[in-house]
């Protein structure tokens, strides 16, 4: 089969390689559709826990097209989406719900395998049936929103609460519409490309900022005490060092952006007892397919303007590099 391959660090290749087999718990997947994500920036850059080589992609749906022997409740052309996060479910952290710390955790296009190849292969239990309603496109968002799902669990947005994300990337407008519909009176967005501002007022956001000089006095304006809830989704750790002058007290901030694994910021303890803060990180998702699964089929959740850009896998460099470089939104790769 065709595959994106990292054979190194900031190294991407499109090679031949062997086709995928089931273990007895496994099946394997005919990739549709697989999105381009700020991790897999990450993993390129050896900013991540992955190790090379590896074929990346955990945002993915398709068909299955091989069933493990033991595999009793999927079948050949059924239509999945794939949980990439896989527990084992009988150490001390799965069993204590805390399944995304799952000690002896592996992750599709992370640690093994992943989604930017014709084939994969996933235990059944990481699979989702889709809804036929349910396209391919809005089947490589289920992970992404899923792990926003996991966010609003994190948190407690409480009723009329003002919001303040920082950054109107896919994972910021998704954040902008689970806001909505969690209680917030108001979401207010910093961003500094125009077009991304002009998609957050349209995903539901009542303000759109421009980062630069003047965000400090605009957002002062909008919420002059602070807001409730501050979220980071750029993973830039000068954002997020800045991001805590925007927080009143007994405010919660929400690191929700993937930073590099070697970056710090400062932040004041006497700020953080002073000011009675909650600071919440929120990693990769937890159970949480279905409800986004959900929120995607009842159309509370609108995807379609997020996608930018559709590629063929012989394009993936391209397109990767310009993802990277904040040229595009979402992007997905179309498999052969």
């Amino acid at each position: 089969m065709k595959a994106v391959l990292f054979p190194g660090p900031e190294s991407i290749s499109v090679e031949r390689v062997p086709d995928p087999t089931c273990a007895p718990d496994e099946v394997v997947v005919q990739v549709s559709r697989c999105g381009i994500c700020g991790t897999d920036v990450h993993i390129y850059r050896n900013e991540y826990m992955s190790n090379f080589p590896l074929i990346p992609g955990h945002e993915f749906g398709g068909t299955v097209v091989g069933v493990g022997k033991a595999v009793t409740d999927l079948q050949v052309g059924e239509r999945v989406a794939v949980d990439p996060n896989l527990y084992c479910g009988r150490c001390d952290m799965c069993r204590n719900e805390m399944a995304n710390h799952c000690l002896n955790w592996q992750g599709v296009g992370v640690t093994r395998p992943g989604g930017f190849a014709e084939y994969v292969a996933a235990p059944a239990r990481a699979c989702y049936r889709l809804p036929d309603t349910l396209s391919d496109a809005q089947a490589a968002f289920i992970e992404p929103l899923a792990c926003v799902v996991h966010a609003m669990k994190r948190i407690r947005v409480l009723p009329a609460d003002p919001v303040l994300i920082l950054g109107a990337g896919p994972m910021g407008l998704l954040l902008v519409q689970a806001l909505r519909r969690m209680g917030a009176s108001y979401v207010a967005v910093v961003e500094k490309q125009p077009a991304r501002l002009a998609l957050a007022k349209a995903m539901g956001a009542s303000f759109a900022v421009p980062a630069g000089a003047d965000q400090d006095a605009i957002l002062k304006g909008i919420a002059p005490r602070g807001f409730g809830v501050v979220i980071d989704a750029t993973g830039v750790p000068a954002v997020i060092e800045g991001a805590f002058r925007y927080l009143r007290p007994r405010g919660t901030y929400l690191q929700f952006g993937v930073a590099p694994n070697h970056a710090r910021v400062s932040v004041s303890p006497y700020d953080i007892f002073r000011n009675d803060w909650t600071i919440i990180g929120t990693f990769a998702l937890c159970y949480t397919f279905l409800p986004a699964i959900d929120w995607l089929a009842s159309g509370a959740i609108d995807v379609g303007p997020l996608v930018s850009h559709v590629a063929p896998m012989q394009d993936f460099a391209s397109v990767f590099h310009q993802f990277a470089a904040g040229q595009t939104l979402k992007v997905h790769v179309e498999m052969p």
